[in-house]
């Protein structure tokens, strides 16, 4: 996603997104319905989002998503996901509440955060609890955030 929007137009976008996958384009009322407000709100949403490129949108015509708007839509499931694992897996949350909280945060976390939140459950994945074998748990916590750096600086190195 190169600018991103503000989390209200990507949560139309999502519903966008939703409504055209379940009947190929998208009326103004439906997404007024889906998102419980009014036409206007909706049809002022409509028109930020087609002037950044993200939906094709003309008054009184179905609306549809643009390849950007597409793009927007894969990178905020992403998001979504790994954020849902993170929290799942790292944070320990059940896994409804994970999925609940993915949907608050996806809209508000940055890019970067994103990205060291995929790397370190991938360093996870890789290593597990094999860093600490022995020693204070002080210790334990140092020699891990010394092997995550390490991890990271070696995905550096390769990319």
């Amino acid at each position: 996603m190169k600018d991103r929007v503000s989390g209200a137009l990507e949560s139309y976008l999502e519903q966008i997104a939703e409504l055209q996958q379940e009947h190929g384009a998208v009326r103004t009322s439906d997404l007024a319905e889906r998102m419980g407000c009014k036409r206007s709100s909706v049809t002022n949403a409509l028109q930020r989002l087609s002037e950044k490129g993200l939906i094709n949108y003309q008054a009184y015509r179905p609306v549809t998503l643009t390849e950007e708007g597409q793009k927007t839509i894969r990178a905020l499931s992403r998001y979504h996901g790994i954020l849902a694992q993170f929290l799942g897996e790292i944070l320990a949350f059940p896994e409804d509440f994970a999925q609940q909280e993915a949907c608050r945060l996806e809209h508000r976390v940055s890019a970067a955060t994103i990205e060291r939140m995929r790397a370190y459950l991938e360093f996870a994945d890789k290593w597990g609890n094999c860093v600490c074998n022995s020693g204070s748990d002080k210790k334990c916590q140092e020699k891990s955030r010394e092997a995550f750096k390490k991890f990271l600086k070696q995905k550096t190195e390769t990319a």
